[in-house]
């Protein structure tokens, strides 16, 4: 079960779209994932779900930002319909390509000869970007991310570096997974918009 204790905000140490990493006023890490809860101050009082640290997992030793208690209220609308951590307290609308009108064609989806590398591991893109990259020069890749580990993508240090260096034409995040340029609720319906931003980049 969970486990959560209120900390006050002590340091800034790193931001990026929607991604803020913090030291707390008891010297431990937290971060936010600002599309859930907002940005975070200094001196602001947060609650921080201490769970992954306090069993030892793989989480680096950082807490995650459940709610800013500087604030009573956060209203930040989405685009659509479609529910990423659905009925969690921190459950949002994300919208999804499926209800984006002229994201998807009608009948089978369609990629357009466009190649499709799958990976069982987030890290792999670091090695699949730079090879394309190197093989085709100015191709970019797309990617699709599952919601088989971490679900915000704003946590990836990796698609932030691949971003960086332009190796990205962009990103689909899929099944509860949240954050891409796209949202898609599945796996087979995330490669159809994934597949149009390789062909644009």
């Amino acid at each position: 079960m969970p486990s959560f204790r209120t900390l006050r905000v002590a340091e800034l140490i790193s931001e990026r779209p929607g991604l803020q990493r913090i030291r707390l006023d008891d010297g431990s890490r937290a971060y936010a994932v600002t599309s859930l809860v907002g940005d975070v101050a200094i001196d602001d009082e947060v609650v921080v779900n201490t769970t992954a640290v306090d069993l030892g997992l793989g989480t680096g030793g950082w807490h995650v930002v459940h709610w800013n208690l500087a604030r009573r209220d956060l209203h930040q609308p989405g685009p659509g319909h479609i529910m990423k951590l659905r009925y969690t307290s921190l459950q949002a609308d994300t919208g999804a390509a499926e209800e984006q009108a002229g994201t998807l064609t009608p009948g089978l989806p369609h990629l357009g000869g466009v190649p499709v590398v799958a990976g069982s591991l987030h890290s792999q893109l670091g090695v699949v970007a730079p090879m394309v990259a190197h093989l085709r020069p100015g191709t970019r890749v797309s990617y699709v991310m599952t919601d088989g580990g971490a679900l915000p993508l704003a946590l990836s240090d990796l698609v932030a570096t691949l971003r960086e260096a332009e190796l990205l034409a962009g990103t689909v995040t899929a099944g509860q997974a949240f954050g891409g340029d796209y949202e898609a609720v599945s796996v087979a319906s995330a490669l159809q918009p994934a597949s149009g931003l390789s062909r644009t980049a």
